[in-house]
């Protein structure tokens, strides 16, 4: 079995063999929405890997001790150790440069694509790690090992425990894709996340890679959008004190600081604000339900700003929950206070 897969061939039904993260590029591929170029690696490559070097034995034996969050965050570093001290198999390696060299190697961002991330009814993101502007063969197996330990970071750790798993269980799947020089990027849910309102898309965003916007360490600007007529509803615009950019200097992504000049300047013309929410509203439509996405704008081809799509998962809160029944257009006072009334009586009883 091939251990690469091209990321428009990763449907639903193979979520167990390339992961959460690398389905829902499928699905955004599919509908020929603009996804940078890229590769999974599938789990089974993980689970061969963990197999021939007896890692497997390690990792059950340090979990099994490990009953507290100390020893939990304990073993989480002596696992992550464990893969720093291990090299790819020659197979793996050998279709990995392959693959990666079809991409021109490039700068790459190597994704953590973990097996039960990104589902709709329980959503790992945020747990697991990323590596960006990774260059080089060499760089890319490094990162595609840092990926597989982190299915045992101590956030990912406590976050099995709570819904019942066990991480030495499942399976760690890898997205390599070409990086996008983000000149802004954020995330986007094609619903209100505060108030669970599915006529609204919500867009927040900032300058350089959207990891400062996704860890929280800037507010972003952030606008509501209509959904049906993509008019814009709502707009805030917040000091953006820093940004993450690549340092060609260095040869690393750094978070550095915005001029002051330029912090209160919104991050997205109000084109590229609705360019974006059509987008979401696109891909909730081809999905089926809301989607959580993270989305960047940088030069394209032509070197004009385009939007790309990094990723989508379902929206877990608001798309858990039952959604009342809508009132009828043109119903009268009378009518929409019985049926509030109607839904007041039953979540009582």
């Amino acid at each position: 079995m091939s251990y690469v897969h091209l990321l428009d061939g990763c449907e639903p039904h193979l979520a167990e063999v390339v992961g959460g993260k690398a389905v829902g590029l499928g699905s955004l591929l599919r509908e020929n929405l603009q996804v940078p170029p890229g590769f999974a690696i599938g789990t089974h490559a993980y689970r061969e890997f963990v197999s021939a070097t007896g890692l497997d034995r390690h990792i059950h034996g340090l979990l099994e001790g490990a009953d507290s969050i100390e020893a939990e965050a304990e073993a989480s570093e002596r696992i992550g150790m464990l893969f720093e001290e291990r090299e790819l198999g020659r197979a793996l390696r050998e279709e990995l440069a392959s693959a990666y060299g079809e991409l021109g190697e490039p700068p790459v961002a190597v994704r953590s694509s973990a097996i039960s991330e990104d589902a709709a009814e329980a959503s790992f993101a945020g747990e697991h790690e990323t590596f960006l502007w990774m260059q080089g063969e060499a760089a890319v197996a490094r990162a595609v090992l840092r990926c597989w330990a982190s299915l045992f970071t101590p956030q990912a750790l406590a976050y099995f425990r709570r819904v019942g798993l066990r991480a030495d269980e499942t399976a760690m799947g890898v997205v390599v894709q070409q990086m996008v020089p983000a000149e802004a990027a954020g995330v986007m849910m094609t619903l209100d996340p505060v108030t669970g309102d599915r006529s609204q898309i919500t867009i927040e965003g900032s300058f350089g890679l959207g990891e400062a916007v996704v860890a929280g360490e800037v507010t972003p600007d952030r606008y509501g959008v209509d959904k049906v007529t993509l008019e814009i509803r709502s707009r805030t615009l917040s000091p953006k004190h820093a940004a993450y950019r690549f340092d060609p200097e260095l040869g690393e992504v750094r978070l550095v600081d915005v001029p002051a000049e330029e912090q209160e300047l919104p991050c997205l013309s109000d084109e590229e604000v609705i360019e974006v929410a059509s987008l979401g509203k696109r891909v909730e439509r081809a999905l089926g339900h809301p989607q959580d996405i993270e989305w960047a704008i940088g030069p394209g081809v032509s070197g004009a700003r385009e939007v790309y799509l990094l990723q989508t998962r379902p929206e877990t809160v608001w798309s858990q929950k039952p959604r009342e029944a809508p009132v009828a257009v043109g119903s009268s006072a009378l009518e929409r206070m019985v049926q509030a009334m109607t839904r007041n009586s039953g979540s009582q009883a």
